[in-house]
């Protein structure tokens, strides 16, 4: 049996325990989301979907727990009455017990159902009612207490957090569809998409906060993200279009350069040289045109809007140009040949009768006659480059003592 002293400091530890208890029922209704969530007029809302799942046992909870606080009130201002009956000079073993057992006793009764599941094991007896302890009452309490309030701020970050990721998602999508306006897209379905979803959720989140968050996560997350990866993907090829493109003008520009010298070299050749068997003509002008045409076409959709099909249109044009820039520098090269050779003899001529005049030889009648009629078929258009060779070749041979056939 318990003394005087420990019976007072058990009173003394019960009203301590029933002040924090207290307090701590204070702070969780002055939470304006318990507020709300419990029906005060001023805040009250309708709950549904998996926030009225949760939300409705534990206030229902959160009720019996004022209750369980009333009861709790009562057995200590009871106990409480009793030490006040108690003499130390007219001492009462009875009254003592009787304080004790009002402490310690389980004999406070509580509906099962009510119970959390976790502290159904007070029951004392089969049934529908529990006797339970002002002890294990106390335990029940913070265990119902701790669970509203877990779903309490649940509802509360789910309030905070999904608002603001809203208003993140919407101005992201805001932002996604200016760029793919300046990329020509007006509509993107993704964006409406997620537009319309966010509006949904927006009205949903007052009374289910729980219910929409996974919706929100699974629903416009991933809209966004293929709206954004998509819209990357464009930026990207529309990049890529841009530098095919600047690739193609440069390309255009050195065929209209490489044909001109072309042409050239093969008016040059046909000009000043006999034998035209070697020469290659360039190509139409027509086709260059064609070519030319093209390019502004794939420029024009692009313009539009057009991306994907600029992409692989743009690869053909250009392996199109390639091909037309090798053919017209193996023709440029096949034309400029004959009058390399011609210029070529021209110098070797000359050196050759700069080589005679060193040896002392520029007098020798037939290196005179070879030079002259050499010189007179290389100055002369068009040159008959085989017979100027001849002579070329002739005027070494004779310089460099070797017997000259005439």
């Amino acid at each position: 049996m318990f003394t005087l002293e420990q019976i007072d400091q058990r009173l003394s530890d019960w009203q301590n325990k029933v002040g924090l208890v207290s307090q701590i029922l204070i702070d969780l209704q002055e939470i304006p989301t318990y507020q709300q969530l419990s029906g005060d007029p001023v805040f009250s809302i309708h709950l549904t979907g998996t926030t009225a799942a949760q939300v409705t046992p534990a206030l229902e909870a959160m009720n019996d727990l004022f209750q369980y606080f009333d009861l709790l009130l009562k057995t200590i201002a009871q106990a409480t009455q009793l030490r006040k009956q108690y003499s130390r000079f007219l001492g009462s073993q009875q009254i003592l017990q009787a304080i004790e057992a009002e402490l310690t006793d389980a004999w406070i009764q509580l509906s099962v159902e009510r119970l959390p599941p976790s502290q159904r094991n007070f029951l004392t007896e089969t049934g529908t009612i529990a006797t339970v302890s002002p002890d294990q009452l106390l335990t029940v309490m913070m265990t119902v207490f701790q669970t509203a309030k877990e779903v309490v701020l649940a509802v509360d970050a789910a309030w905070l957090e999904l608002d603001l990721e809203l208003a993140n998602a919407e101005t992201e999508v805001r932002s996604l569809q200016q760029s793919a306006n300046l990329l020509g897209q007006t509509t993107v379905v993704e964006l409406t998409q997620a537009e319309q979803a966010i509006a949904t959720i927006r009205t949903q989140l007052q009374q289910d906060p729980l219910g929409v968050r996974d919706r929100f996560e699974q629903s416009i997350q991933p809209l966004i993200t293929k709206a954004r990866n998509a819209l990357e993907q464009s930026t990207q090829q529309r990049t890529q279009v841009q530098e095919k493109l600047a690739i193609a003008h440069q390309l255009l520009n050195d065929l209209e350069k490489i044909h001109q010298r072309a042409i050239a070299a093969f008016a040059e050749s046909r000009e000043k040289v006999v034998d035209h068997s070697a020469l290659v003509d360039p190509i139409a002008s027509e086709q260059i045109t064609a070519l030319q045409q093209w390019l502004t076409r794939l420029e024009t959709k692009f313009a539009q809007g057009f991306v994907s099909p600029i992409l692989v249109g743009l690869e053909n044009l250009t392996q199109n140009l390639n091909q037309a820039i090798a053919t017209e520098k193996r023709a440029y090269s096949a034309n400029l040949a004959p009058i390399a050779t011609r210029q070529e003899l021209r110098g070797r001529l000359d050196a050759l009768k700069a080589k005679a005049l060193a040896r002392g030889l520029s007098e020798d009648a037939t290196l005179i006659n070879l030079a002259t009629q050499a010189k007179q078929l290389l100055y002369t258009r068009p040159t008959p480059l085989n017979k100027a060779a001849e002579l070329v070749s002739n005027y070494e041979k004779r310089l460099n003592g070797r017997e000259v056939l005439h």
